[in-house]
C-alpha cells in the first residue's frame, strides 16, 4: 500500500491543472483554485482518501497523459513554449512583474510526499541523475531535528538582474506542534524555528551561508528581515554582511495550509543553493553540556578545529 501511495502522488505531481480538476470532480471535491492549491487538494486526497477507486482514476488519467504525448513527440514545438521542466507551481501567478520568475532547480529533488517538501508541478517526471548534492556546514548553536528542503539550486532562466525564486511546501502536524510547543527565547521567538539558508553551489566541501547580491525573502504575503551589513569605520573598505540562517517562523501558517516562501536575488554570474531546515535553537547551558562531553582534547588539535563564524556569534542565548 505504501508503495502504492508513493507512486500515485508522483503521478498526481505531474498532472496539469486539467487533469487535476477531472481528479477533484470525480471525488466531488472543489476544483476551483491556482494550480498549487489543486495540487495540495489532490496529494491530501491520496494521502488520506485513496480508494481502489481513486487510485484507479490517478492511474487512468496519467496514462491518458503520457500516450498522448508520446504520440506528438515526433511534432515540432513551437520556439516560445517552455519546456515541461521549466513548468513550476507558480506559472498561474501573475506574469505582469518585471521581475524575472524562475524556479528553483529541483534536478536533485526526489518528488515529495505532501508534507515538508518542496512542491514543484513539473509536466513530466525527470529520469534520476544521480550527482553530489550541496552541503552546508553543521549550524554550531542549532539542533537540525527535519530537513523540509534539500540545498537545491537557484537557476535564472533569463538575463535579467534580479530573479524570483518560489517555493510552495506545508507543515506536517508534528513539525507544527513542536514549533508552538518549544520555549521562548524573546517574546515572538520561539526555539524550534524554520529557517532558510542560503549559500553557493559547491560540491567539493560543506559550505558555509552566503547570501547572493540583491537577496530578499518573501513569506507568504510578507517580507521577512534579512541581516543588514555591519558599519566599517575604514576609508575604501567595503562594510560586511553577516550571513547567518534566516528565521521564517514568525510569517508562516502554522497549520495544514501551504506556505509560499519567494527568494529574490540577483543573477551576477555566481550560482548559489537555498534548503530549508526545522531547528532548534540551543540554550548557553545546553552548550555547555556538549562541550563538557566532548572531552578534553590535544591543543594543537583544538586550534586546528577552533572556528565559529562571526556571522553566528550572539545568537546563542
Amino acid at each position: 500500500m505504501a508503495a502504492e501511495l508513493v507512486e500515485a502522488k508522483n503521478m498526481v505531481m505531474s498532472f496539469r491543472v486539467s487533469d487535476l480538476q477531472m481528479l477533484l470532480g470525480f471525488v466531488g471535491r472543489s476544483k476551483s483554485g491556482l494550480k498549487h492549491e489543486l495540487v495540495t487538494r489532490a496529494l491530501q486526497l491520496v494521502q488520506f482518501d485513496c480508494s481502489p477507486e481513486v487510485f484507479k482514476k490517478i492511474k487512468e488519467l496519467y496514462e491518458t497523459r503520457y500516450a498522448k504525448k508520446s504520440s506528438e513527440v515526433a511534432q515540432p514545438q513551437p520556439q516560445q513554449h517552455r519546456s515541461p521542466e521549466a513548468l513550476s507551481i507558480h506559472s498561474s501567478y501573475d506574469r505582469g512583474s518585471t521581475v524575472a520568475r524562475t524556479s528553483i532547480s529541483t534536478t536533485n529533488i526526489d518528488y515529495p510526499a505532501l508534507y515538508g517538501k518542496y512542491l514543484n508541478g513539473l509536466g513530466r517526471l525527470p529520469p534520476k541523475v544521480a550527482k553530489p548534492e550541496v552541503r552546508l556546514v553543521k549550524l554550531p548553536f542549532y539542533t537540525t531535528l527535519d530537513e523540509l528542503l534539500k540545498p537545491t539550486e537557484l537557476v535564472p532562466q533569463n538575463n535579467e538582474k534580479l530573479q524570483e525564486s518560489p517555493c510552495i511546501f506545508a507543515l506536517t502536524p508534528r513539525q507544527v506542534e513542536l514549533i508552538r510547543n518549544s520555549r521562548e527565547l524573546q517574546p515572538g521567538v520561539k526555539s524550534v524555528q524554520v529557517v532558510l539558508r542560503i549559500c553557493y553551489t559547491d560540491t567539493s566541501s560543506p559550505q558555509e551561508d552566503q547570501y547572493p547580491p540583491n537577496i530578499a525573502v518573501k513569506v507568504n504575503h510578507s517580507y521577512c528581515s534579512v541581516p543588514g551589513y555591519y558599519p566599517s569605520n575604514k576609508p575604501g573598505v567595503e562594510p560586511k554582511r553577516p550571513c547567518r540562517p534566516i528565521n521564517l517562523t514568525h510569517l508562516m501558517y502554522l497549520s495544514a495550509a501551504t506556505n509560499r516562501i519567494t527568494v529574490t536575488w540577483g543573477n551576477y554570474g555566481k550560482s548559489y543553493s537555498v534548503g530549508l531546515y526545522l531547528v532548534r535553537q540551543m540554550t548557553s547551558a545546553e552548550l555547555l553540556q556538549r562541550l563538557k562531553t566532548i572531552g578534553i582534547k590535544h591543543p594543537e588539535l583544538c586550534k586546528a578545529l577552533e572556528f565559529v563564524p562571526r556571522s553566528y556569534r550572539g545568537e546563542c542565548r
